[in-house]
């Protein structure tokens, strides 16, 4: 097993999934946390300039879902792969995991707005009819569909461990104008948020968890 080593700020973001997949299996690695401070003096050192970082046996790759993906095809939980062998199966996770990525571009959007108008926006977006509430819907209804309650197939993937991680953190009232009760109303995605949360490899993992990563905490 290659060298890893994972480096971003503390709070969740597109990393999360992966960090979640690494300390869920057991593989060995490093979880390097860096404050904002820290990434100013050492950006200019890494092309692209941007986080996250995963260094395989010291080479820096950048790109989170490139990174989610090597790091799933690396971890097993019960034995089996988080990213499926089978090119359907994996075709499926990217998917489903493209899908629900789709929250982030219009949120992402309201950075560059006052604090105030920023804060609508956000409010919009995952009102009923907002564009971040469409995609949740899809997402909530993809998993009603399932019979096992996993994403994909009948096993724990990584398309289960980014819809638990990347839409789970929006509860925690991070982002200003993002109401903790967001998720309420989807009902599937709540049924599925429990059962990968229990999960014991994934409930073992955040049993400390403090912060944002409390909400994963069971």
């Amino acid at each position: 097993m290659p060298s890893l080593r994972v480096v971003y700020f503390h709070w969740p973001g597109r990393i999360e999934p992966a960090r979640l997949a690494l300390g869920c299996s057991g593989v060995e690695h490093k979880n390097e946390v860096i404050s904002v401070e820290e990434w100013g003096a050492m950006k200019e050192t890494v092309a692209p300039s941007q986080l996250p970082l995963l260094y395989v046996d010291g080479e820096c790759v950048t790109q989170s879902m490139a990174m989610l993906r090597y790091v799933g095809k690396v971890c097993c939980v019960g034995g089996q792969p988080l990213y499926p062998a089978d090119p359907l199966l994996a075709l499926k996770v990217d998917e489903f995991m493209d899908m629900v990525g789709e929250v982030f571009a219009p949120i992402i959007a309201t950075f560059v707005l006052e604090k105030e108008e920023a804060a609508a926006a956000r409010g919009r977006l995952f009102a009923e009819g907002g564009e971040v509430a469409k995609w949740i819907q899809l997402t909530d209804n993809i998993l009603g569909k399932s019979a096992s309650g996993y994403a994909v197939g009948d096993t724990l993937t990584l398309a289960d461990l980014v819809a638990f991680t990347w839409l789970q953190q929006f509860k925690t009232g991070w982002l200003e104008g993002i109401p903790n009760e967001c998720l309420d109303s989807y009902k599937h995605l709540a049924a599925h948020a429990e059962k990968i949360a229990n999960v014991p490899e994934v409930r073992a993992y955040y049993k400390d968890a403090t912060g944002i990563q409390a909400v994963y905490k069971r």
